[in-house]
């Protein structure tokens, strides 16, 4: 199971970049209008809608000194600290922090004066791809004297930095149909002119060519069928006194293999840890691949209908968005899904890929979806494919938390309190720990029992007692799991800290656990109890 953050590989821009050339020789690059009607305008052809009265004749210009500009894009990435790479890029990532440098020459204070205040700008193009909806009106303007300065000889250096997010990355379809794909929003990179005392300009301005001397495409670039990034929208809600329906609409929900063996879903619940599912949509099914364990959603999308019943939220609370992925099946054949149910936490019963604070008034644009996973954790085991399959023993767990407490001193007693532990044995201080801290006294006949199996319910015990054996609220989701069964208490624990995570609905008390199974209890107790780095996914590292 794996969860991709949204930003790219140290290993991607490398690779990348192996052939790219410095800044400072792409800055030679000349680059000039493309289109005629795009051109800057000559020295007796003012720029459209430029006041024409009591204007001061222009200065003679060479052509070669007529208005134009360049970009440079930079392609870096943060390590340590530093700027580790600082070369030509080839676009600019709208996921991410970027920069690109805009080069420009021929704006003389003469030609400012007769034109007006230059502006560069970064808009969306007019025309998009068929089916597909201009799904954004964003306008970056970067001006002279605040964000850039021109020289006396008229050419100017403008470093901009473009934060993530700020240019949307795809355009919406109007329609959605299988194996259809989202086209990348085509955006521009120009010069405007505008006069004193008019407006700013607006993108309808732009695609008017209005005050715009010149401009060109931008190289835009995100990731979309490698990256995790969940986003979500939907309409305002209606009169919660009365039952609706709400379409929340995911994209981004791309890569492979996905957590849950069926699909996801969208819930809704009061904000707080542990509170109930008020609302649950139906499944959204993966698609399976080649191998049955590769599933995905096709193009990323996550289109779901929540029927909410009367009276179920209440406007003066808050509530958040969750998408959920399943666990799986109860069994084999009632193929009931494990999934959050209304009325209880969702937690234990499928993984969070993703949430949203619920706003009645809706969210019309994609908004970033926030992921829990930020950063992944690696499992790998040096037990073979035998090794894996054994019976993990008491004495092999004892002497895990033993060592993951840090291996604390302990006065060691000259007698063994146990007849089949002896006092050379490698694990007795552990066991003496154990014996200390109430983790474990031993069996009823008196004795360690190092090399008796476990269970599940005796992980449970053993590891909520090795972590002091704090207070437990809330009740078992798991059917075979009641309040009156044995170390009930230590069961609601460990699953609701995820240490042990059933992947068949059920937890089955007495399953008995293999080596490699504890391995993986063993590594989610670290990374989830003792260093709670992360609350998302792991996966096993090659």
């Amino acid at each position: 199971m794996s969860s991709l953050p949204n930003s790219k590989s140290s290993f991607f821009h490398a690779a990348r970049n192996c052939s790219a050339l410095v800044l400072a020789s792409a800055m030679v690059l000349p680059m000039t209008p493309t289109l005629a009607q795009d051109a800057a305008p000559t020295a007796n052809v003012p720029v459209a809608n430029a006041p024409t009265t009591n204007t001061p004749a222009p200065a003679t210009q060479d052509v070669a000194d007529e208005p134009s500009f360049t970009v440079v894009y930079e392609d870096y990435y943060y390590q340590d600290g530093r700027d580790v790479f600082k070369q030509e890029g080839d676009g600019l990532y709208t996921g991410e922090d970027s920069k690109i440098t805009v080069l420009g020459s021929g704006f003389t204070k003469e030609w400012r004066e007769q034109h007006g205040k230059v502006v560069i700008y970064i808009a969306p193009e007019e025309n998009v791809p068929y089916n597909a909806l201009q799904i954004t009106d964003t306008l970056l303007r970067f001006e002279e004297g605040k964000d850039f300065t021109i020289d006396d000889d008229g050419t100017f250096v403008a470093p901009l930095k473009v934060e993530a997010n700020t240019l949307p990355s795809y355009y919406t379809l109007t329609e959605y149909f299988p194996d259809m794909t989202l086209d990348k929003v085509r955006y521009e990179v120009g010069i405007l002119a505008e006069p004193e005392g008019q407006p700013q300009s607006t993108v309808q301005d732009i695609w008017a060519r209005k005050n715009v001397v010149t401009h060109h495409g931008l190289s835009t670039n995100d990731y979309h069928f490698d990256t995790f990034a969940p986003k979500l929208k939907y309409d305002a809600l209606k009169d919660t006194t009365k039952d609706q329906e709400l379409l929340i609409q995911g994209q981004g929900f791309v890569g492979n293999n996905i957590p849950g063996a069926e699909g996801m879903m969208y819930v809704i619940r009061e904000k707080g840890t542990g509170s109930p599912v008020l609302v649950m949509s139906e499944m959204k099914h993966y698609i399976h691949g080649d191998d049955e364990y590769e599933r995905s959603l096709e193009g990323g999308f996550a289109f779901v209908n929540l029927k909410i019943p009367a009276n179920t939220l209440d406007p003066s609370k808050q509530y958040v968005i969750e998408a959920w992925s399943d666990y799986g099946y109860v069994s084999q054949t009632d193929k009931t899904l494990i999934t959050p149910i209304v009325g209880l936490a969702p937690e234990h019963r499928g993984v969070l890929l993703a949430h949203q604070d619920l706003k009645f008034e809706g969210v019309q644009r994609f908004t970033n979806a926030y992921v829990p996973v930020e950063e992944r954790m690696y499992f790998s085991t040096s037990l073979n494919d035998e090794e894996q399959k054994q019976p993990a023993t008491r004495g092999e767990l004892v002497s895990t938390l033993y060592e993951m407490k840090g291996s604390p001193k302990v006065d060691l007693p000259e007698v063994s309190p146990w007849p089949d532990v002896k006092t050379d044995d490698p694990n007795y201080a552990a066991y003496i720990w154990a014996r200390e801290k109430g983790v474990t006294f031993g069996g009823p006949d008196g004795k360690f029992h190092a090399e008796e199996g476990l269970t599940n319910a005796t992980v449970a015990a053993m590891v909520y007692r090795a972590s002091g054996s704090p207070e437990v609220s809330g009740v078992s989701s798991f059917p075979d799991v009641t309040p009156d069964s044995a170390f009930y208490r230590e069961i609601l624990w460990a699953t609701q800290q995820n240490v042990i995570t059933p992947e068949t609905g059920m937890f089955e008390p007495n399953h008995a656990v293999t080596r490699i199974e504890l391995a993986w209890m063993m590594f989610y107790y670290r990374h989830r109890v003792l260093n709670p780095i992360t609350t998302g996914l792991y996966r096993i590292a090659n």
